[in-house]
């Protein structure tokens, strides 16, 4: 391949973007704005649905923590009130 046949990426994003696609393309580009949009709302979905399980697990941790705390603060209490 010769240098001249090279370019850069930026080079074949501007010749990208100076040719326009045909109007027998255009079923085409709609397609695949419907199909980048349902892509998108797919990933937002599963995104929610993994910060909901993230969540959920946060909490039966914390949950745990906690009732671990208490029942260390009973404890004490009751070293401190049963010694003599």
């Amino acid at each position: 391949m010769a240098d001249e046949d090279r370019m850069t990426r930026r080079q074949y994003r501007r010749r990208q973007t100076e040719t326009k696609p045909d109007d027998d393309d255009s079923d085409y580009a709609d397609q695949s704005g419907r199909t980048s949009a349902s892509r998108q709302a797919y990933a937002a979905e599963n995104n929610r649905a993994l910060e909901e399980a993230k969540t959920k697990r946060l909490a039966r941790k914390l949950n745990w923590v906690i009732l671990g705390l208490v029942l260390g603060i009973i404890a004490v209490f009751l070293i401190l009130f049963l010694t003599p």
